[in-house]
C-alpha cells in the first residue's frame, strides 16, 4: 500500500510544484500583495494535503487565528521537519527565516525564495547582524515573520534550545511575538517518524518517506502574544519556550545537537 499512496501522491505533488513555479514567475509580477498573500495560503494548504497531512488547529484563550495576525507580528516556533513551513503558511503567509541551503533544493527552493522567505547562512556571525537589520526593516514595513529558534529540525519529542540571536529583531521593531507550536502524530496516534527530518537524511528522502505514509495528522497550537514586560531576547524565547513546553507538553533538552555544535566551533 505504500508503494501505492507514492505512486498517487507523487505526480499530484509534482504538478502541484510546477503550478506554483508558474504562479511565481507569471502571476506573482502582475498581482498585488493581497493576491500573493491568498495564492501562498492556498498553495501551501493544497500541497500539505498532496502530502496526506490534515491540519487541525488547536487555540488558547487570547490567541487570535493565524488569518486575523496583526501586521508586523513576530512568530516563533519549533521545528520538526521541512512541512511546518507549508502547514504555517497554510493558514497565513509569513516569511520565514530559513537556512540558505533549502534554496538548493529542486524545486521546492525556488518556490520558498520566491514567496518571500529569507535565508540565511549558518555558522557566520556576520550572516546573522545582516539578518537581524533586514527583519527589523520588514517588520516595520508590517510584514508577518516567522523563525525557528531551535536552530534545526528535532524528532518533535522534546523542544530543543531556542537561540535569541533572530528575536532581536523583534525587541528593536517593537513587534508583538506570537508563540506556535506544532506536534505531528501517526495514523496509529503516537509521534509521527516519517515526518521526522533529522540527522543524514535528506530532503528527497524525507519528502518520499511522507508520501508513503497513510496519513498523517498535524496539531497547529497558537498561544497568546507574549506580554508587554518581556523586554529582552532572552526573556522572549525563555517565556516562549516554556510556554511552547507546556503547551505541547514536550520535556525540554538543553543539549545541543551535534550539527550545532559543529556550526559554533566553525564559527
Amino acid at each position: 500500500m505504500s508503494r501505492l499512496r507514492l505512486a498517487l501522491r507523487l505526480p499530484l505533488l509534482i504538478a502541484l510544484l510546477f503550478g506554483g513555479l508558474a504562479t511565481v514567475l507569471l502571476l506573482f509580477p502582475l498581482g498585488g500583495e493581497r493576491f500573493r498573500r491568498w495564492a501562498i495560503r492556498r498553495w501551501s494548504g493544497l500541497l500539505v494535503a498532496a502530502c496526506g497531512v490534515s491540519v487541525s488547529v488547536r487555540a488558547q484563550p487570547g490567541a487570535a487565528p493565524l488569518s486575523a495576525l496583526a501586521p508586523g507580528s513576530f512568530l516563533v516556533a519549533n521545528h520538526v521537519s521541512w512541512m511546518d513551513i507549508f502547514v504555517i503558511n497554510s493558514r497565513c503567509a509569513v516569511s520565514f527565516v530559513a537556512k540558505a541551503e533549502i534554496a538548493r533544493w529542486p524545486l521546492v527552493g525556488l518556490l520558498v525564495a520566491r514567496t518571500g522567505n529569507l535565508f540565511i547562512e549558518r555558522g557566520r556571525r556576520h550572516a546573522v547582524h545582516r539578518m537581524i537589520e533586514r527583519l527589523v526593516h520588514a517588520l516595520a514595513a508590517g510584514a508577518r515573520v516567522a523563525v525557528f529558534p531551535e536552530g534545526t529540525t528535532s524528532d518533535g519529542r522534546r523542544l530543543l534550545p531556542f537561540h535569541a540571536n533572530l528575536v532581536e529583531a523583534a525587541v528593536r521593531a517593537r513587534a508583538p511575538v506570537v508563540p506556535v507550536g506544532l506536534r505531528y502524530a501517526g495514523h496509529r496516534g503516537g509521534p509521527s517518524q516519517a515526518i521526522e527530518f533529522v540527522g543524514d537524511t535528506s530532503f528527497v528522502q524525507s519528502l518520499l518517506r511522507v508520501l508513503a505514509e497513510p496519513g498523517i495528522r498535524c496539531e497547529l497550537h497558537l498561544l497568546p502574544p507574549l506580554g508587554a514586560a518581556v523586554a529582552t531576547r532572552h526573556d522572549i524565547v525563555e517565556q516562549a519556550r516554556a510556554a511552547l513546553a507546556a503547551q505541547l507538553q514536550l520535556p525540554l533538552d538543553d543539549s545541543l545537537p551535534e550539527n550545532l555544535r559543529q556550526l559554533r566551533r566553525a564559527a
